[in-house]
């Protein structure tokens, strides 16, 4: 660490064990500011130039209270070699917080002047300075001392938005979630875009490389960071500011993004989000362009049928300070600490991108996610992620959803309420979307167009009227393979049975089927090993009533939901409760057809 010393104006060097107790400038860049070449030869100091006042200055400051060294970043940092450059700006937090005392020169301020409007409030790089260290003095324009940190923090703490505990030193910045340091970041401006993540690295705690020129990559690898050493899945709660709609009549369709925000500005309404004790320690981690994680995600459940997937962010609405913004825009009226969310939407095999950048949710009653936790792959920034082949054939204007378009075959279950039946498991689980309740591929790769699942049938009660309750009658079991093929001559083979009649072999059918990927050969040939049959339909005997379960497969097109044609699978269920006679198995006496390869 390189220090000026406030009598001889002389830089000199110090091994971190070496470094003596010093004073610290806090200030912003005017012009002919003083550089570490400039003060190289004592002999000829740089005093034809218009920042050298504020260095001559400083130090004479630094003398009168005592201090024979004093740091400033104009000076002290060696600029032009890279590698000093990188450690000075990842050491920048802890050098103001082991100062002694920081000085802080608002170099447009009166003495008694409002801070209101003093540009020193609106840069990034301030924004550690003013929070790390422990004793501050301000001074107006012409260095006359305005007050301390602990004097002004009424005054600080409404322009930052700041709390005082932190910035008079009586919490730790750990206490505070991610999305609230961030929204304390938001609205300040720097010269270089890769200087809004920069200027915060020991805010959070975290060291980068520094690489100039990547641009908004830069706060996205800050987030990494985060993610990567901070268990605080606040770092996703944020939303941007609803744009204006020019056209009312045509409904937008539905917007994604990547689940990383862009800018510290889109967290300028997570001004008051406040930590919750996570349920669990998460793997978060940046891999290949995405994030895997064992993140355990909520449902939605949605009026259409389906569920919606939301992402739990382990805080909550606290009450101070106040978001920026009108009312609506903030926290509801006596928040409870409900856990928060983002919702996200399932683009890929078990990728997840984020649905509406303009929200953060409270939901009122959700599950969690009935399918069994494998990795799943968090999508950070949209701008590289592959969507649709052919990108011309979606405009800008067009309704159609861009996740359908991605999606090359499926296969959908279509199951109203009225019919009692309900998902209990899903095999594969990373092919299934339980928004559309669709089966997809999106390639070319349809030799692995299998799947099954299971069907919970019975009556929805409601005994307390809060929560749904389902006397369960009966479970059968859904097969289907072969649905990558459109020829309307030539449909899917489906099956569906009682599962009690295969429960003994499901187990080691579906462990066989999933080593395989679920390939429609293998699954074929299981089927017919096991001897299930292959029927449109099943009478099964439940606890209370005998039922009759079938389907009808139609082929479908949806722009929603597939980017062509794809089988729709229409469930029906029959009341056989009083009916005493022999009941026909519907649809029994069908073969299982070998020739796959037609598909």
């Amino acid at each position: 660490m390189r220090l000026l010393n406030t009598r001889t104006r002389r830089i000199a060097e110090f091994l971190v064990e070496d470094i003596p107790p010093y004073a610290i400038l806090s200030h912003t860049w005017g012009q002919e500011e003083i550089s570490f070449h400039d003060m190289s030869d004592p002999a000829r100091p740089p005093i034809h130039k218009t920042g050298f006042a504020k260095i001559d200055k400083a130090c004479n400051v630094a003398a009168e209270h005592g201090h024979e060294w004093i740091w400033i970043d104009t000076c002290c940092i060696d600029k032009s070699s890279s590698a000093e450059l990188t450690e000075a700006i990842n050491s920048m937090y802890n050098w103001y917080k082991r100062a002694q005392i920081c000085f802080v020169y608002l170099a447009d301020v009166d003495k008694n002047g409002p801070l209101d409007g003093c540009r020193w409030f609106t840069r990034g790089w301030t924004l550690q300075e003013l929070i790390a260290p422990r004793e501050m003095v301000f001074f107006d324009r012409n260095w006359k001392e305005m007050g301390t940190k602990q004097g002004l923090a009424n005054d600080v703490v409404r322009i930052t938005r700041i709390c005082k505990d932190i910035l008079c030193h009586r919490q730790p910045l750990s206490a505070v979630s991610v999305a609230q340091k961030m929204s304390w970041a938001s609205g300040r401006k720097t010269s270089r875009i890769e200087d809004t993540a920069y200027c915060l690295l020991g805010i959070f705690g975290v060291h980068l490389d520094l690489k100039y020129g990547e641009e908004r990559r830069a706060f996205r690898r800050l987030q990494e960071a985060i993610l990567s050493s901070v268990p605080d899945l606040s770092v996703f709660a944020w939303k941007r500011k609803r744009p204006e709609r020019c056209d009312s009549e045509n409904a937008p369709r539905r917007e994604y993004c990547g689940v990383f925000a862009t800018e510290p500005d889109d967290f300028a309404f997570s001004g008051t989000l406040v930590k919750k004790r996570p349920f669990a320690r998460h793997e978060l981690l940046p891999l290949n362009g995405a994030i895997k994680t064992n993140i355990q995600l909520s449902i939605e459940m949605v009026p259409e049928g389906g569920y919606r997937y939301l992402l739990p962010l382990d805080c909550c609405y606290g009450a101070d300070p106040p978001e920026p913004g009108p009312p609506e825009q903030g926290p509801p009226a006596n928040p409870r600490p409900v856990t928060l969310c983002v919702r996200l939407r399932k683009s890929g095999y078990n990728e997840f991108i984020r649905e509406d950048p303009y929200s953060i949710v409270q939901p009122t009653r959700h599950l969690p996610n009935p399918i069994v936790a494998n990795p799943r792959y968090l999508i950070p920034d949209m701008s590289e992620y592959e969507w649709v082949a052919n990108h011309s054939a979606i405009t800008p204007n067009t309704n159609t959803d861009l996740v359908g378009q991605k999606r090359t075959h499926a296969i959908q279950l279509h199951l109203p309420n009225e019919l009692r039946l309900y998902i209990l498991d899903i095999w594969p689980g990373y092919r299934f979307d339980g928004e559309d309740r669709v089966f997809y591929l999106t390639d070319d790769n349809t030799e692995h167009d299998s799947c099954m699942i299971r069907l919970r049938g019975g009556s929805r009660i409601s005994p307390h009227g809060d929560s749904d309750h389902i006397n369960v009658d009966f479970e059968c079991v859904f097969f289907a393979l072969g649905w990558s093929s459109v020829d309307e001559h030539r449909p899917p083979q489906c099956t569906v049975v009682n599962y009690s009649d295969i429960a003994s072999v499901l187990s080691e059918f579906r462990t066989d089927a999933c080593g395989w990927d679920f390939n429609r050969n293998y699954v074929l040939e299981r089927l017919v090993f096991h001897g299930m049959p292959r029927a449109s339909g099943v009478v099964i005997q439940g606890r209370e009533s005998r039922v009759r379960v079938s389907f009808e497969v139609k082929l479908a097109r949806d722009g929603n939901v597939c980017a062509g044609n794809f089988w729709r699978v229409s469930f029906r269920v029959e009341d056989l409760k009083d009916w005493d006679g022999e009941v026909d198995q519907p649809g029994a006496g069908l073969s299982w057809v070998y020739e796959v390869e037609r598909f």
